[in-house]
C-alpha cells in the first residue's frame, strides 16, 4: 500500500516524535489488527498473506517509532500507536475503503501465488499417510511422536511444503494438542530416526520443522506400490 499521509504531518509526544509520512498501508493494516487485541507475529503473518520475515520486519520497525511493544512472544499496541490509530481513522474518510481494497489486493496476491503452485507442483492423487510406513518397516512411534508426523504431513499434504514455523516449542504443543513436557523427548526420537529435523532460525526468532526428505520419498514409493497393486 502506498497511502502514506503527508510527510508534513508530525505525532509527538513528550518522550517520541516521528513523521507519518514514513507509515505505509501495512504499517496501517497491522495497527488495525492489533487494536484488537496482542497477535504472533506469525498469527499476523497469516492474516496479511505476507512471508514471517517481511512482517518481522516491519512490527521491528514499528516498535523502533514506538507504536506497539512486545511482551513475551506477543505484540500489542501502545498508547501512541492508539493515538495514531485513531488520528489516522479520524482524518482519513476512506480508510474503510482502503482497508477493504488491500484485503482484497492480499486475498488475489495468495490466489496467484496458488495458482503459481499447483502450475509446478505435481497433482497429488492420494495424500500421503505414516500408516503404511509403520506397517511395512514394523516401527513403533508413540502417541506423541505420531501426532507430530501426522500434523507435519497434513502441511505437506494440503501446501506442499516439508516444514512448518513456529515461535516456540510451546505453540508447537499447542498446534499439536500434547503437552510440552512430551513434545521434548519425542522430537528428540524423531530426529534419531531420520523422520524429521529441528531448526532454530535465531535471526527470524522462531523454530522450523519440517519431515526429511529421505523420509517424504519412502511414503511417496509405499503410495505407489499400493496403488500399483490395487490396479486391475
Amino acid at each position: 500500500m502506498k497511502d502514506a499521509i503527508p510527510h508534513t504531518t508530525i505525532i509527538s509526544t513528550s518522550t517520541t516524535s516521528f513523521c507519518l509520512g514514513k507509515v505505509r498501508g501495512l504499517t496501517i493494516y497491522l495497527l488495525y489488527q492489533l487494536k484488537n487485541g496482542p497477535r504472533r507475529c506469525s498469527e499476523l503473518a497469516e492474516i496479511t498473506g505476507k512471508p514471517y520475515k517481511h512482517v518481522w520486519q516491519y512490527l521491528k520497525n514499528m516498535q523502533n517509532y514506538g507504536l506497539i511493544r512486545k511482551r513475551g512472544s506477543f505484540y500489542e499496541i501502545t498508547i501512541l500507536g492508539a493515538d495514531f490509530l485513531n488520528y489516522y481513522m479520524s482524518h482519513i474518510n476512506h480508510i474503510i475503503s482502503i482497508s477493504k481494497e488491500y484485503q482484497k489486493k492480499v486475498k488475489r496476491k495468495s490466489k496467484e501465488h496458488q495458482k503459481k503452485i499447483k502450475s509446478w507442483r505435481p497433482k497429488i492423487v492420494k495424500q500421503l499417510s505414516i500408516h503404511l510406513w509403520l506397517q511395512e518397516f514394523s516401527v513403533s512411534l508413540d502417541d506423541t511422536e505420531k501426532e507430530v508426523v501426522e500434523v507435519l504431513l497434513t502441511h505437506y499434504n494440503r501446501t506442499g511444503s516439508k516444514f512448518i514455523l513456529v515461535k516456540d516449542m510451546y505453540e508447537l504443543a499447542e498446534r499439536i494438542g500434547v503437552s510440552p513436557s512430551l513434545l521434548d523427548p519425542a522430537l528428540k526420537r524423531l530426529k534419531e530416526d531420520n523422520i524429521i529435523y529441528v531448526w532454530r532460525l535465531r535471526a527470524l526468532g522462531c523454530w522450523k520443522i519440517g519431515l526429511k526428505k529421505d523420509f517424504i520419498k519412502q511414503l511417496e514409493f509405499l503410495q505407489k506400490q499400493e496403488e500399483e497393486a490395487d490396479k486391475p
